[in-house]
């Protein structure tokens, strides 16, 4: 017999929060296709020389930005919503996914009017693309998603009582309960006081 067959599924380590993990997930794609976006439309899309009248030649280039001014605040609107998302709530959550999948879809837009002029315009939209899937996916997958606060909520409120003596109260201490809660009884704080 082997030893995780000996121990039962009692003893079997706990499964990953899957919730906590798709929210990550999202939320790092969301990050990510922002800050691909913004990269995007910062670089230099089209370039081109002229030769003026005295035989000088100039080189000329223009930007995603130069080309589509709304790339990069709707990429970094996108990105900074996805970074809201960490401290808020569901509801939060979701229309501030509305704002991520809006601002992806404006940024893929930029790219897909340029598709011509490069590498750079296929590359934003993506990345836009990218960004408008994880803030749709914010949008419907928010609800079900843990909040910020659960890390902070207590155990059931129907736990044992800690016993009355006060080496159980150290004990308790030491294991990370709190002694002041109200599953000590009265009794028992008293002999911890003394």
């Amino acid at each position: 017999m082997t030893a995780a067959a000996e121990h039962g599924p009692a003893d079997a380590p706990p499964a990953p929060d899957r919730r906590g993990a798709e929210r990550t997930r999202v939320l790092l794609a969301g990050v990510a296709g922002a800050g691909l976006a913004a990269l995007a439309a910062s670089r230099e899309w089209t370039a081109a020389t002229a030769t003026g009248p005295t035989g000088l030649t100039s080189a000329a280039g223009q930007t995603g930005t130069d080309l589509a001014a709304w790339a990069v605040p709707c990429a970094l609107a996108g990105g900074a919503a996805f970074l809201a998302m960490l401290a808020t709530g569901p509801r939060a959550r979701r229309a501030l996914g509305v704002v991520a999948a809006l601002a992806g879809l404006a940024a893929a837009l930029a790219g897909a009017l340029h598709l011509d002029a490069g590498a750079w315009p296929w590359t934003l939209a993506a990345a836009g693309l990218v960004l408008a899937a994880a803030g749709a996916a914010t949008t419907v997958r928010a609800g079900r998603w843990p909040s910020s606060a659960d890390r902070y909520d207590n155990g059931p409120a129907d736990a044992d009582a800690i016993a009355e003596d006060p080496v159980s109260l150290w004990n308790a201490l030491d294991s990370g309960q709190d002694p002041s809660s109200p599953n000590i009884t009265a009794s028992a704080q008293e002999k911890g006081r003394s």
